[in-house]
């Protein structure tokens, strides 16, 4: 599988699973300018699997435009659509988080708002652990 890095902003809140199994988040990267001269934004369809990382890190520290880096690998997912038609999607997996801007710090300064790169940010990495036991 081939590793993906993205850097965007949270197009909405996370959603997360009342256990914390699961989140889903969607992050929108600039990817240049389009000949009309407007800015080309590309959404990516975010999944954590890390019941850790989505209660430490995404839970409080991710909110709508907080900007974020994932590191993951790319999944086909099907599903049935309401209307009954079968789909397929892409999610990235991710493997790997670092929070550029921190959700506590847009609501505790709403000058940070929109800010994209102040030296005082808060900046956390966070990567899931796999499950290791002692040898005995």
């Amino acid at each position: 599988m081939q590793t993906m890095v993205f850097t965007g902003r949270l197009a909405a809140d996370p959603q997360i699973s009342p256990d914390f199994a699961k989140a889903v988040f969607r992050l929108l990267e600039k990817r240049g300018v389009d000949a009309g001269g407007k800015d080309r934004i590309v959404g990516v369809n975010c999944v954590s699997w890390a019941r850790g990382l989505n209660e430490k890190v995404i839970a409080r520290a991710l909110a709508r435009g907080c900007e974020a880096l994932v590191v993951g690998v790319f999944v086909d997912t099907a599903y049935t659509a309401r209307d009954g038609t079968e789909r397929a999607a892409k999610e990235l997996v991710v493997n790997r988080l670092t929070v550029l801007d921190w959700a506590e710090n847009r609501s505790a300064d709403p000058d940070l708002e929109g800010a994209s790169n102040t030296a005082d940010k808060a900046v956390a990495t966070a990567r899931p652990r796999k499950d290791r036991r002692a040898a005995a």
